[in-house]
């Protein structure tokens, strides 16, 4: 069906996008819905003008659930007997043509259900609902299915999507409803967005572009908690860091190592609601088989040979706060199935145990592979990839936003040294010039060194050997990989780590500052074994 015209959003796959779970030959439609859902709240977050907005809501949700038709409600306040008001802003049918307003027949009792039950949604295909398909306003127009799920934001409910089918009975399955709940939050998140920005008397149309720095030249520095910057990338960065903040959905902060992903998911959790519950950290890459298992999901006494007490995991101990997943690609496959159905079931099954608790926290996971190289089904589980990637932040390398090097050098000295350092006009030329295969981290340890140094002004003698001999000077790029593809780079940082490691692929990983999962990757990438 074709829906040129109409404003209708399209889910469309990332190009490449490939499923290689064992024993599945085709997408599962879970999985199918996993990505649609990600795509179209992911196009929603691209629209700023309200009135734009709510429509765009609507038809989105019609064409993820199948529906004939869908109304958009929001909660406006009570009455005077304490049921909730409500106001219809959007109908469609699934001609995509709008209904007369004066026509509508949403039923109130399907509405309030949903509104006073504090449900995550009601589904007439199911046992507990079909009374609903009997109330005399669903009766009379016909309708033979419905599902109606909150448009929920941080456990509060801002209104309702409400859709239904004249034709096909049960159309909306039970296994839809969460992933229709997700879809649900992510537009009320979009809608509030839209809503902030409008009250601050920003344009409701697509800001334009931030013009280039010239040379020389900085914006205002703009700061994010802990973090600050000049560069339009990074403070693009800042935004998405508040948008996420604001919602108590899965993220996903990808970069290279080194260039500050945990700093990002911490600041994530210190601008949310959730800032003083509990932050849960772990490294993915630090623990393997059971040992990771327990530091995930916990076990109860005698799950493992050296199990001689109950423990709780960091997805129990994380509580209502956040649980910081790093480098979550490597996670063995087993440990991801048990992940994926912790998220979907919203339930914790300690190793050994019979009872399962609550997941109340929320997952921020973070990787050094780019989004491509996790969602080729090798990886990650897709169906795993697809429920972490709700929002999604890139952190650009360092060697792209070099005028932010004077601020982090300023801000890392006065953490080591308690003042700023004093650098010659040459000195920052040459930070300002070096690629930093290790990004921020090696900016750091740079500055911790130099702020050792003592109150001296500092001069280009002070440097680094690599940086002082002027790597990176004449566009960023070593004088050695002049020529040379970054995949031609990449192999040869690899052959040149395992070499000087004798082989061992953990020191190797170290010295490359990646985890061993990435690190075997780019060894099979390049037939290195």
């Amino acid at each position: 069906m074709s829906h040129e015209g109409a404003g209708v959003l399209s889910a469309q796959p990332l190009n490449g996008e490939r499923v290689k779970i064992a024993e599945v030959n085709e997408e599962t439609r879970e999985l199918r819905w996993l990505r649609r859902v990600r795509d179209l709240s992911q196009a929603l977050a691209t629209e700023k003008n309200p009135t734009r907005l709510i429509p765009r809501i609507l038809d989105s949700a019609i064409e993820l659930a199948g529906a004939e038709r869908g109304f958009l409600v929001l909660l406006r306040g009570q009455d005077g007997g304490g049921r909730p008001k409500v106001k219809i802003e959007a109908a469609r049918g699934f001609d995509q043509v709008n209904f007369d307003r004066s026509g509508l027949q949403v039923s109130q009792t399907v509405v309030e259900r949903v509104l006073l039950r504090d449900t995550d949604g009601v589904l007439t295909s199911s046992e507990d609902d079909r009374d609903l398909l009997d109330v005399s306003s669903v009766r009379e127009g016909r309708v033979v299915s419905i599902v109606c799920v909150p448009l929920k934001l941080r456990g509060e409910v801002k209104g309702v999507l409400y859709l239904d089918h004249r034709f096909t009975p049960e159309v909306f399955q039970k296994d839809d409803l969460p992933l229709l709940n997700s879809f649900a939050s992510q537009a009320a998140l979009a809608l509030e967005t839209a809503e902030l920005q409008s009250k601050r008397g920003l344009s409701q149309d697509a800001p334009p572009e931030a013009p280039p720095v010239e040379p020389g030249l900085a914006s205002a520095p703009v700061h994010c908690g802990a973090l600050v910057a000049v560069s339009p990338g990074l403070q693009l960065v800042f935004s998405e860091v508040e948008r996420a903040a604001r919602s108590w959905q899965p993220a996903l902060v990808l970069g290279d190592p080194g260039s500050g992903k945990s700093a990002v998911a911490q600041e994530i959790h210190r601008q949310s609601d959730r800032g003083q519950e509990p932050l849960v950290t772990i490294d993915c890459a630090s623990f393997e088989g059971a040992a990771l298992e327990s530091e995930l999901f916990g076990h109860k006494k005698g799950a493992f040979p050296w199990a001689t007490q109950d423990r709780r995991g960091a997805l129990t101990l994380a509580g209502k706060g956040t649980c910081v997943l790093e480098s979550v690609e490597a996670l063995p496959w087993r440990v991801q199935s048990m992940l994926l159905r912790a998220l979907k079931e919203e339930q914790v099954q300690p190793c050994g145990g019979q009872r399962a608790a609550p997941l109340t926290c929320r997952v921020v996971a973070t990787s050094s592979l780019d989004a491509p190289t996790l969602a080729d089904g090798e990886t990650l589980r897709p169906e795993l990839y697809y429920r972490l990637d709700v929002h999604r932040i890139a952190l650009p390398p360092l060697r792209e936003h070099p005028e932010d090097i004077p601020l982090l050098v300023e801000r890392f000295g006065s953490e080591h040294k308690g003042s700023a350092l004093r650098l010659s006009p040459r000195a920052l030329e040459l930070l300002r010039s070096y690629p930093w295969p290790g990004n921020v981290r090696q900016l750091e340890n740079e500055a911790r060194r130099l702020a050792a140094l003592g109150g001296i002004k500092l001069s280009a003698n002070h440097l680094s050997p690599e940086i002082r001999a002027g790597q990176g000077l004449g566009g960023g790029i070593p004088a050695s990989y002049a020529g040379k593809t970054l995949a031609d780079v990449e192999r040869e940082m690899v052959t040149l780590a395992l070499e000087s490691c004798g082989g061992n692929k953990s020191r190797a990983a170290r010295q490359l500052g990646i985890p061993r999962s990435t690190l075997y990757h780019l060894i099979e990438r390049y037939g290195l074994e």
